[in-house]
């Protein structure tokens, strides 16, 4: 596992993306009719080739690619293209040394092109046919300069026609595949209408002094020089100025910026028993004054070799069920596991999933003093920048809050512009890193309690269940690398997440003791149910999750939690001893200083 690896319904890693700041109001056009057909192209071209010529040459090339696929037998009913513009700066140290510093920039591409109806088209899901029975979809890299323009045009004309030939073959399997298989469940259309957005937001590059970093970086890894059992290490910024692009053959137009940097320290050891462990630390933002000065990294960086060293040093945890308390950070990455995916729109209407909550809207799942939303629209929580804003989702329709659950009560779902029965358009939920599909994803998930208590008093309340439970002890988990949860029907639909500090309480008032090597594990709707209390603070994860559509940002901000009983199982270890010789500069009796730094 990488220093900053977790796993969620298929992987996350704590955040590598962040958003500026929205600089302008979403230009909607809020009287756009709601339409059972989609026209192929609703607005004239938006003069913009002069000030972005990247945006002028895709424009141009959308409208032709439009007007020619028009004469096809099967013409699309809507074309979209996405093109993400970013650079990205990578500035590393381990062991007190530089490595060579890398600034990259990209130009990646996208074609969403939908043949059929809204009804029926070439997206629906083909049952019974396997993972291996899918076109491969195309992104093509593009040319990062606009000039001449016809570069630009000639990758999107190549994708296009890939593109279109792969939707023309599916779409032949769809049809066949409908009519042998049993009616469908679930009866909705596979695209809704939305309304069309023209909104170019201005772009501003970052600056970044690579020199003055490599320095910075260098210095703070050589502090965990200092810590005889941390033997691996990174020190890094990472920056990425990211410009969104979607054009769509409805009229859409949008553009807007998303830089983010972040600051991380990693420290890795072995422990005796052969369990590798590892502890990250890292500060986010959208601009470089928000990151640590060099003598804040040095400090980031001693704390991170000294909570290495404790966690080595740490015993292991049996096999255990009983009361816990999660705090925020852990909270926020469980919720994420345990209730987020399984209220991603695409979810509901796939037969292949286990459709865990598809039927209880309007009913209880949790209890009565809690609420949770998801809402990308939120920039910052405090002073914390959520890795999960957005103003507009991948399919070029504007972000928006949705109330998932209330007072306890299931109220809604995460939508793209795939239906299901009861929510018929999106809510801007619909997401994909370049190169994958477009489905509902989580932006920033937001768990709130009514009359939560002061940390204090919700760990007496710990101490409580403990003692009426007759347990030796009970648990506090600070905080979640990630996990995994599992949503199919061929598989129990269960969820697994690790730790990454955990401290054994006692009842009888001696000390915490940190502990290590435990997997928290369980299955949702019995989980739902044993939320007993929360506390009146909230904190926040960045992070990012990968899924069918590849990796997303993404934030969620949650109180502490008690939970009356939750399980561990002891975590997948390594057999390999620890280093049989001394690191250099390490003495025999295991101290710093001599030898080569």
């Amino acid at each position: 596992m990488t220093p900053f690896a977790s796993f969620s319904r298929r992987w996350r890693l704590p955040a590598l993306l962040l958003p500026l700041i929205a600089v302008a109001t979403p230009a909607l056009a809020q009287d756009a009719p709601r339409r059972n057909t989609l026209p192929s192209l609703a607005l004239a071209p938006v003069a913009a080739g002069a000030s972005d010529p990247l945006l002028g040459a895709a424009e141009a090339e959308l409208v032709r690619i439009t007007a020619e696929l028009s004469d096809e037998t099967e013409p699309p009913y809507w074309i979209q293209v996405g093109i993400l513009d970013r650079r990205v700066v990578d500035v590393q140290a381990t062991h007190g040394a530089a490595v060579a510093a890398s600034d990259v920039r990209q130009r990646l591409g996208d074609i969403d092109l939908r043949l059929g109806s809204p009804e029926l088209d070439n997206t629906h899901k083909i049952r019974d046919a396997g993972w291996f029975s899918e076109e491969p979809r195309v992104m093509v890299e593009l040319p990062i300069s606009s000039e001449p323009p016809r570069a630009t045009a000639l990758g999107l004309w190549r994708a296009a026609d890939e593109t279109y030939r792969a939707a023309l073959r599916r779409l032949m399997k769809v049809r066949t595949n409908d009519a042998v298989k049993v009616a469908r469940e679930d009866q909705s259309a596979d695209f809704s209408d939305a309304p069309v957005v023209v909104d170019l937001r201005e772009v501003k590059p970052l600056q970044i002094d690579i020199d003055a970093w490599q320095a910075s970086v260098r210095e703070a890894s050589a502090v965990l020089l200092e810590f005889p059992h941390v033997y691996d290490s990174n020190v890094s910024l990472r920056l990425e100025d990211e410009v969104h692009y979607t054009l769509g053959s409805d009229g859409t137009r949008v553009r807007y910026q998303r830089p983010h940097i972040r600051v991380s320290v990693w420290g890795g050891t072995i422990a005796e028993d052969g369990m590798e462990l590892g502890f990250y630390d890292y500060v986010d933002g959208a601009t470089l004054d928000r990151m640590p000065a060099p003598a804040e990294l040095v400090a980031m960086a001693r704390t991170v070799g000294k909570q290495v060293e404790a966690l080595r040093a740490a015993p292991l945890v049996d096999p255990y069920n009983g009361p816990a308390i999660l705090r925020g950070r852990a909270a926020a990455v469980f919720f994420h596991e345990i209730l987020g995916h399984r209220v991603e729109g695409h979810r509901q209407k796939d037969e292949d999933e286990g459709q865990t909550l598809a039927d209880k809207v309007g009913e209880a799942i949790f209890p009565a003093f809690l609420s949770v939303t998801d809402d990308p629209t939120l920039y910052n929580w405090g002073p914390v920048e959520l890795a999960g804003y957005y103003p507009y989702d991948d399919e070029g329709v504007a972000a928006a809050r949705v109330p998932i659950v209330e007072d306890g009560v299931l109220r809604s779902f995460l939508m793209s512009r795939a239906p299901i029965e009861g929510f018929d358009h999106s809510n801007g939920h619909g997401r994909r890193q370049p190169g994958s599909a477009v489905v509902a994803r989580q932006g920033n998930l937001i768990i709130k309690a009514k009359d939560g208590l002061p940390y204090d008093q919700l760990r007496q309340a710990l101490v409580m269940q403990i003692k009426a439970q007759n347990k030796p002890f009970g648990l506090i988990i600070d905080d979640i690398s990630g996990g995994f949860t599992l949503t199919g029907r061929t598989e129990p639909n269960s969820y697994a997440v690790k730790p990454v500090t955990a401290w054994r309480v006692y009842p009888d008032g001696r000390p915490d003791e940190l502990v290590r090597g435990i997997d928290m594990i369980g299955t949702p709707l019995v989980t739902f149910q044993k939320i007993v209390g929360a506390s009146d603070q909230m904190q926040v994860f960045n992070g990012v999750c990968g899924a069918e559509s590849g990796w997303v940002p993404v934030s969620a901000v949650a109180p502490d939690l008690l939970v009356n009983e939750v399980e561990v199982q002891r975590q997948a270890k390594q057999n390999d001893r620890p280093p049989l010789l001394s690191p250099p500069g390490i003495s025999e009796d295991g101290q710093a200083g001599g030898g080569a730094r």
